[in-house]
């Protein structure tokens, strides 16, 4: 992009804010409320009464939507001034559920901290506040980082720690996705490749551990290699999520018309969101929202194309982030991947997933529109 040069050694970045890519980030917000009203309803009914799950939905987007709104106006250089802040709590974050009281265990899983009557997953607003610290670090030490991965050294044991921390949650999923975004932004640096696949080969060691530490996770393994033996099992989800994707057809059943989604897959509102919103609008649905997903992280891509060292690699770390929690969930629900918790952005119910969503959407939009005057050659904690 344009830069206009301005005086005592800085420059005016040129780009404004993107208002299409910001109205496409709203569509799919929208469009993923209606589904969550739509889909959860008989889920809605059997806890706590048709209104249940929207209306606390309907809040937890406002509020995420307006963290998205804040993120995308602060200046990047206070957002990186206060990085190391964010790391420290965040980091205490990821140990409060399994090491204090405040743990909440749902499904099987401690990975949620309650106060009063509000839950709160760190795992999941972990994920930009790593991408963003990556990325200033590296800023730092890029030189160093294309010559040696050694480098990096800090940054992989930062990583490591709060991918084992999400793992004692029993939070496998985000773990696994946790490290292969670290290996994504490392990549991206510019980090030996012989390098990176010495991490990737370690994280692929660390992944078959962890399955086999669990007898719940090698049961869904085994469930996923043989799908037929355990339809009505451990699959028992995914072949429901299925039947239901498989009856939506061309053109769904219509918007408030699906039926599987009433009683037939037990996790509707939240991993399997997306199975709902196929049977009411099928093959043509899909589609819009995914050609709206594209135009977004395209669009910031090539925006961030003439972009600073740190705005380029935060901003593909994040549009990494997004694309891999959409391609995962949808991997999950089509049986492509066994099945495993993580939420599709500004679909899926939970406060936690939506404000990581809005946060790293905020952020894009931030680093894409520039921030007024940066200092050529300044680095940043």
């Amino acid at each position: 992009m344009k830069k206009e040069s301005g005086s005592a050694g800085y420059t005016l970045d040129s780009r404004q804010t993107d208002w299409q890519m910001i109205c496409a980030i709203l569509v799919v917000s929208l469009i993923g409320l209606s589904t969550l009203w739509s889909g959860s309803i008989g889920f809605a009914i059997r806890n706590g009464g048709i209104f249940s799950v929207i209306s606390k939905q309907a809040i937890l987007y406002a509020l995420s939507l307006a963290c998205m709104g804040i993120v995308a106006v602060v200046p990047l250089r206070l957002i990186r001034s206060l990085l190391p802040v964010a790391v420290v709590v965040g980091m205490i974050g990821l140990a409060l559920p399994i090491a204090t009281p405040l743990g909440v265990m749902i499904n099987g899983g401690r990975r949620w901290i309650g106060i009063g009557s509000l839950t709160l997953q760190p795992s999941e607003l972990w994920k930009p506040i790593m991408v963003l610290y990556l990325a200033s670090f590296l800023e730092k030490r890029k030189e160093r980082v294309v010559e040696s991965g050694m480098a990096t050294l800090p940054a992989i044991l930062m990583v490591a720690v709060s991918a084992i921390l999400i793992f004692l949650q029993q939070d496998f999923s985000t773990s696994i996705m946790v490290l292969v975004i670290g290996l994504a932004v490392l990549f991206l640096a510019g980090t030996p490749l012989v390098f990176i696949g010495s991490l990737s080969l370690f994280s692929i060691l660390y992944g078959v551990l962890m399955i086999f530490s669990s007898q719940y996770r090698v049961q869904r393994l085994v469930g996923f290699l043989m799908p037929d033996q355990h339809a009505h099992t451990v699959n028992y989800q995914m072949y429901s999520a299925l039947r239901a994707i498989r009856s939506g057809g061309i053109w769904g059943k219509g918007i408030g018309l699906g039926s599987l989604k009433i009683s037939s897959i037990p996790e509707v509102q939240s991993d399997f969101i997306f199975a709902a919103f196929v049977e009411e609008v099928g093959l043509v649905g899909v589609v819009v929202v995914m050609a709206l997903w594209a135009f977004i992280l395209i669009r910031a891509g090539k925006r961030l194309s003439g972009a600073d060292y740190f705005s380029k690699l935060a901003g593909f770390g994040l549009i990494t982030l997004l694309s891999l929690q959409i391609l995962l969930n949808l991997a999950v629900v089509t049986g492509i991947m066994p099945t495993t918790g993580l939420a599709l952005p500004f679909f899926s119910a939970g406060g936690s997933a939506a404000l990581m969503s809005a946060i790293s959407c905020g952020i894009l939009i931030n680093l894409t529109r520039g921030s007024g005057f940066e200092k050529e050659g300044t680095a940043y904690a």
